[in-house]
């Protein structure tokens, strides 16, 4: 179908000898397509009044700088297209003014001229004469447009460059969360290289090598297709329209005097297994990392190597904190069956951090793939991975080793009706991805308790942990040891509770932790019967240090679905949103920075409650609903 897409992506870098920002970068060449275009399909790319994460930035860091910027668009009827600019407080700086349709200030004339750039002091030769603002303050400004056209407006030639006093550009200034842009032709073949900076601060970017899109939006993401929390199922291809905006996209190298570059994580602890792995129970991982990020554990059940889409293999996803953080396994397979034998597990894994996804609506074709560079913090080519699996065709792959060659990047193949077609098809790769993490072996344990558990938890009461479980049945069952960790391996014991001995109904148990231990605590229950033999339920774990702390104001906008949150230099480290359980709920919100000392988080699909947010130097309780 002719139509048009959304792209989510993540990116790298060719270096070109430019002084201009703008259809250069959308155009590698004059026989290229790639244009910005306005009111496709209604699409809220930056036209007035749009919302944040659709607007067009110019980025200012000192009052000594000017933006220059100019146009040439596709319809030259005078009064068609209007732009507007907004400074960093939301105030109109430039009046709604006519976009310029013929030669004067600010008509670009030529390709030639829009990757020569603005003329300054008549340098350089080639370029086009500018229109220019000289900005009061520094912040993020935003140009906006309209148009009287029912239809698309489309920009064949734009630049908009910043430059310092001494009139020399400086690239990376210009950005959006989501870039509108048009083919101008069904088979038409767009070659733009965007970069990403990740709400992590990894810069990748993403040569699109000659995709076949038409017009599409594109746009960046930390999950993929969507947003729900199961991060293996968020990432996979799927029928229909499912992509979101959240990182900054640029089209050159974001300038790291303004965005700052991540230190790369280092490991603590290897991966390891907490306790017994036994039938009809949670199996416990655990990995102690300096910084948050991505845990993938390839559990191969089946028997043959490698992981085996749609049969027993299984692949956990999860987000960890840092300074330690378990991953639980349900002891299910991947067809929903217990694992009650004593199987051998065969366990592999991957630790990543900037992790970014593509996922790109109505695709159609494209037959070379995505060529992907990671550029800051390290310098390499990244591996791409995919989930088709979904996909209701045999032509649908699962990629979890990862290819990085440049015509098989995530190609999508070349069917009647294009293989993409009305489908959003992520791929996803990684800034930071730490592949030697510890491989082992362990075998799951077939006996299970003498007790039927049905509950075990752990709440956190304000001063106090209160501990509950249920069991079904209970056979000689004399009495519970209540143990508790600090890092699931050296145990105490807290409390002991007698047994019901023999029962067939239902029976409650509660224990009170009257002195939970600092950050985080692992529970565990030990059962033990008339004649000594014991066996241990699963590990549970709650956080505890949820007191408020710093000097800060949180407000939440329940329309909106915003926090804003005012704190000294708030903006100069990430914010972390948890549940006041201890779960990490950070691929539910997008940080968008203000000013220094304010930021707004955009929260998407979260339940009512209470939740802890907190960076490192404050922590604060906000209600959500």
């Amino acid at each position: 179908m002719l139509k048009k897409i959304y792209i989510s992506c993540v990116l790298y870098c060719i270096v070109f000898q430019v002084f201009s920002e703008g259809t250069k970068e959308l155009r590698p060449t004059v026989s290229d397509f790639g244009n910005i275009e306005i009111n496709d399909q209604g699409r809220p790319f930056a036209k007035e009044g749009c919302d944040s994460l659709h607007k067009l930035y110019i980025h200012i860091k000192s009052t000594t700088e000017t933006i220059y910027f100019g146009f040439q668009p596709n319809n030259k009827t005078s009064g068609t297209g209007t732009y507007r600019l907004v400074d960093p407080q939301g105030n109109i700086v430039i009046p709604r003014t006519n976009v310029p349709v013929a030669s004067g200030p600010g008509y670009i004339e030529s390709y030639d001229e829009a990757c020569a750039g603005p003329k300054i002091g008549g340098v350089p030769v080639g370029g086009y004469n500018p229109l220019s603002y000289s900005p009061l303050t520094t912040g993020d400004y935003i140009i906006e447009f309209t148009t009287t056209l029912t239809g698309t407006y489309h920009f064949d030639l734009f630049d908009i460059t910043v430059v310092n006093a001494s009139n020399t550009p400086i690239l990376g200034r210009l950005w959006s969360h989501a870039w509108d842009l048009s083919a101008r032709g069904n088979y038409n073949r767009v070659y733009t290289t965007f970069y990403i900076y990740t709400s992590d601060k990894y810069i990748s970017a993403v040569n699109l090598n000659g995709i076949q899109p038409y017009g599409f939006v594109i746009s960046s993401n930390s999950t993929g297709t969507s947003n729900t929390g199961n991060l293996f199922f968020d990432r996979q291809s799927v029928q229909g329209n499912s992509t979101y905006p959240q990182f900054k996209l640029f089209l050159n190298m974001p300038d790291t005097s303004v965005y700052k570059i991540a230190e790369p994580p280092t490991m603590i602890e290897d991966l390891k297994v907490l306790g017994t792995p036994l039938a009809y129970h949670d199996v416990l991982f655990y990995l102690n990392m300096n910084k948050a990020g991505t845990i993938e554990i390839f559990l191969d059940l089946d028997g043959t190597p490698g992981y085996q889409p749609n049969g027993r293999d299984r692949v956990l996803v999860k987000t960890i904190k840092a300074g330690g953080d378990t991953i639980v396994w349900n002891a299910k397979d991947g067809l929903g069956d217990w694992v009650i034998e004593s199987v051998t597990v065969d366990v592999s894994s991957r630790f990543s951090t900037g992790i970014t996804h593509l996922p790109l609506y109505d695709p159609e074709y494209h037959t070379n793939g995505y060529i992907v560079n990671r550029i800051l913090p390290e310098t390499s080519r990244a591996s791409l991975y995919w989930d088709d699996s979904r996909l209701p065709s045999l032509l649908g792959t699962v990629e979890f080793e990862g290819v990085s060659g440049d015509n098989n990047g995530h190609n999508f193949p070349d069917t009647a009706g294009g293989f993409g077609n009305l489908r959003t098809i992520n791929t996803w790769w990684n800034g930071f991805e730490n592949n030697d993490l510890k491989s082992f072996m362990f075998t799951m344990d077939g006996t299970s308790l003498p007790i039927e558990l049905s509950k075990w938890e752990a709440t956190y009461m304000g001063a106090f942990v209160q501990l509950e479980w249920i069991t079904q049945s209970e056979t000689n069952n004399e009495y519970f040891e209540i143990e508790r960790s600090r890092d699931g391996e050296q145990w105490e014991t807290i409390e002991i509770l007698h047994g019901a001995l023999i029962s067939k109904t239902p029976v409650r148990y509660t224990s009170i932790d009257t002195n939970p231990l600092p950050d985080i605590s692992y529970y565990r229950l030990k059962q033990v019967d008339l004649i000594g033999t014991y066996s241990y339920s699963n590990i549970i774990s709650i956080y505890n240090n949820i007191s408020v702390t710093g000097l800060v104001s949180c407000s939440y906008n329940s329309t909106t679905h915003t926090i804003t949150v005012e704190a000294p230099n708030i903006a100069e480290s990430p914010i972390t949103i948890r549940t006041i359980h201890g779960q990490n709920i950070q691929h539910k919100f997008t940080q968008h920075t203000i000013c220094n000392n304010n930021v707004e988080l955009i929260i998407q699909n979260i339940q009512p409650g209470v939740y802890i947010i907190q960076n490192k130097d404050f922590i604060h309780r906000v209600y959500l609903y």
